[in-house]
């Protein structure tokens, strides 16, 4: 509900300033509970205010965005007056009134008249004005201004900069370096995990990295990412496999630093010269326990998967829920969670496999939006690879057993009553967060995806996208954290059980 004055109403009465402050307050629930790394998604801006992110739904007319500009105006807190019968909505900033018009190309500031790429509407009850209202117009008497990023999808109010991401790499035979220069950055932290450089950007407003700079990639660097949440960012720089190392420099005097990428020699193991800092990957021991979980984003690329709304794939949500789970995962499990894929683009269902299990993932999951022949249901279920019964499922061999060849198709077959209780765990989880409670069972399926993986391994088909309620839902940041809130809450119950199994005990 947006809360308004009417022509009646004196500008800046009380009942505006409280309907405008519960708005206020809905918006910044909203933004500080987000779990979404990709920041702005298409058809939204991502506002950064008084260290809140809010998202705030553009609305499409004819294909063009139109913002709804009573909810800057509330957001703001800047008086106006509307009349939707009459047609006309004025602004107040100070003693500079802007008068917008229904229908109309051209807005009046005082005495001036200033033209707009489109018209302004009014539809179904809100005023909708081009994109360019805020930064054309509005800026011209708020101040400060608001800063709107290059993309255009991001504003930034009281008077701050964006964190500008600069990135430049070389590559030579005998190492990678990345020169990562951040500026107007505030305090930057530096964390190395296994096979990953993690720059924590803390709260700071960013303008993310363009493509051609998060797209490079060579044979010791896997890729740069750029990921945020409701309340934080950071850049990550991936290694391409545990033979590489990487040491980090800081250059004095300024945000930025050196990343070199390399695979060390028996020189390099014997030289006594040590850098300034050093982020160094081994071949993990062979303890019991957790260390990396594989989240597998559904299709990719040229593979779209379903439609799932106007330009919007089953591809793009799989992917903006598999980063919430990844984000959750390392924040609550401490473990090391990777994606298949980033970004938008094609990968094989073999290639999945096998970088899951040459990297030798703990666990697997896939995620996959339903596409159910009849509307009416939309239920989530979990999915098991399904084997030929003529052949049965070999046993977890415990510490210390005879090494066992097991052809690659067949790899699931050594861990299925894991992936069994893992299946069971989490349809339970799914049932009682996301089904409403309604009492449904995992499904067998002889999926290519899952029989080749080495690790305890499931697919999770959400909804049914031909359902509308569904098709809506799923969109919205409160399901996508909603399902990663589950899976967290369904691989606490499954690690310990799964830990147990793999130090060669039965859990009682």
């Amino acid at each position: 509900m947006i809360g308004r004055l009417s022509s009646n109403d004196a500008q800046g009465s009380p009942a505006a300033r409280l309907a405008g402050g519960l708005l206020l307050c809905l918006l910044l629930a909203v933004g500080s509970t987000s779990l979404n790394p990709t920041g702005a998604a298409p058809g939204e801006l991502l506002i950064f205010h008084r260290q809140h992110r809010i998202r705030l739904p553009l609305v499409s007319v004819d294909g063009r965005s139109h913002v709804p500009i009573l909810d800057v105006l509330h957001l703001l807190d800047l008086a106006y007056s509307e009349s939707g019968s009459a047609g006309y909505l004025r602004i107040f900033v100070g003693n500079d009134v802007v008068e917008l018009n229904r229908n109309r190309k051209r807005v009046r500031l005082n005495r001036s008249s200033i033209g707009l790429a489109a018209p302004v509407l009014f539809r179904q009850g809100r005023w909708l004005t081009p994109r360019g209202f805020v930064p054309d117009v509005l800026n011209r008497v708020l101040k400060p201004a608001i800063r709107v990023s290059p993309s255009g999808n991001r504003w930034l109010t009281g008077g701050r900069d964006f964190v500008r991401i600069n990135l430049s790499a070389s590559a030579t035979d005998e190492a990678s370096r990345l020169v990562v220069s951040l500026v107007n950055a505030g305090e930057v932290r530096v964390l190395g995990q296994e096979r990953r450089i993690l720059f924590l950007l803390g709260a700071s407003p960013v303008d993310p990295p363009g493509r051609e700079i998060i797209s490079y990639r060579d044979d010791r660097i896997a890729g740069v990412s750029f990921e945020e949440t409701g309340d934080s960012s950071r850049l990550v720089v991936s290694l391409a496999d545990e033979s590489v190392q990487a040491r980090l420099t800081r250059l004095s005097g300024q945000n930025a630093y050196l990343v070199d990428a390399f695979r060390p020699t028996v020189e390099d193991s014997t030289t006594a010269r040590e850098p300034k800092r050093s982020f160094r990957w081994t071949r993990r021991p062979e303890a019991s326990g957790w260390r990396r979980i594989t989240i597998d984003p559904g299709h990719g690329g040229a593979d779209r998967g379903v439609v799932v709304g106007e330009g919007v794939y089953e591809k793009d949500v799989t992917l903006s829920i598999a980063r919430k789970v990844r984000w959750v995962l390392e924040s609550r499990l401490g473990v090391e969670t990777v994606l298949t894929r980033g970004q938008d683009r094609t990968v094989s269902l073999e290639d999945r496999a096998r970088e899951a299990n040459r990297s030798r993932s703990d666990l697997f999951l896939s995620i996959h939006l339903g596409n159910g022949a009849s509307a009416v249901s939309s239920g989530s279920y979990v999915y098991l690879a399904k084997l030929p019964p003529a052949e049965a499922p070999a046993q977890d061999r415990g510490v210390g057993a005879a090494f066992e060849l097991v052809r690659w198709e067949r790899a699931q077959a050594v861990v299925l009553h894991r992936s069994f209780h893992l299946a069971e765990i989490l349809q339970a989880v799914a049932n009682e967060r996301i089904n409403g409670g309604a009492p449904l069972s995992f499904r067998h399926a002889p999926l290519r995806l899952l029989s080749p993986l080495a690790m305890p391994a499931v697919l999770l088909e959400l909804g049914n996208v031909k359902r509308d309620g569904f098709r809506e839902a799923v969109l919205t940041e409160p399901f996508q954290n909603g399902v990663a809130v589950a899976v967290l809450a369904a691989l606490q119950q499954f690690r310990p059980i799964d830990e147990a199994a793999m130090a060669g005990r039965e859990s009682r």
